[in-house]
């Protein structure tokens, strides 16, 4: 367990009351073991008049990012069914990952198991929202906890992007408005690199620059398979949910915001 402390709560995989051990998210073995990060609050980033050239101040903290979220057992339990194709899974990722922003990229990926891959990164919005995601949402947890079900109701989706994660992204169940798309999305996002993963509830369009990976779920327990995946890279700057802008782009809307303020 390390310098990470046990915490009392619900267990977010089986849903007992009791000691939860640190989950990290993603898994040590998907490079975070020794990351060292900065926890900003979110109030912070909306005082802060330009975040792009004044950083917020923060907490800075070391040995991984992750939660108090799973017990002993569940702990256990994902570590040895799914950890391991996941780390297949971000290997994969980071051999074609640039410094380029706004990239698409077309590869393939060796020996995955896209089942095991789609219970994992589930379990890791699991992990980062509170107890009440889990009574909400009962089947996202009935999903992960069989290894070979295939069933997720299709209220459900799984989006993904490529990224270098500017700004790491954990985005707990949010519901997230576009008014020139007039769209309204329920959601929750995860930015790590070398991917971006994006959790809907009860929505059935697109999102622009990112995959639908939800038919991870038909695929079979332990078949490997080879998949040639178009995918674009996009940049998480800031600590919004679905905002790829790119630098130039933020810097532009955050200069019309402060000079309309300075204006009035």
């Amino acid at each position: 367990m390390g310098r990470h402390k046990m915490k009392k709560g619900i267990c977010r995989l089986c849903g007992k009351e009791t000691e939860l051990s640190f989950e990290h998210v993603p898994p040590k073995v998907a490079f975070n073991r020794n990351t060292k990060f900065t926890s900003v609050d979110f109030e912070d980033y909306i005082k802060t008049e330009n975040p792009l050239r004044e950083s917020p101040k923060g907490k800075i903290k070391q040995g991984g990012i992750g939660y108090n979220s799973y017990c002993k057992k569940c702990n256990s339990f994902l570590g040895s069914n799914y950890v391991p194709a996941y780390a297949r899974w971000v290997e994969g990722g980071f051999e074609i990952l640039k410094d380029t922003e706004n990239a698409q990229h077309t590869y393939g990926i060796k020996d995955i198991e896209p089942l095991k891959i789609i219970k994992q990164i589930i379990s890791m919005f699991l992990a980062i929202n509170k107890d009440w995601y889990l009574k909400s949402y009962p089947e996202l947890a009935q999903f992960v906890s069989n290894p070979k079900t295939k069933i997720l109701p299709k209220r459900y989706r799984i989006f993904s992007y490529l990224t270098r994660a500017e700004n790491v992204r954990y985005m707990h169940h949010v519901t997230h408005g576009s008014f020139d798309k007039n769209q309204i999305i329920q959601c929750s996002e995860i930015a790590y690199p070398p991917y971006g993963y994006v959790l809907t509830v009860d929505f059935d369009g697109d999102i622009e620059y990112l995959n639908d990976i939800t038919a991870f779920k038909e695929f079979e327990y332990n078949k490997k398979s080879t998949l040639n995946i178009n995918m674009f890279q996009l940049p998480t700057y800031m600590p919004f949910p679905l905002d790829y802008r790119a630098r130039e782009k933020l810097e532009f809307d955050i200069n019309d915001v402060i000079n309309t303020k300075n204006e009035e």
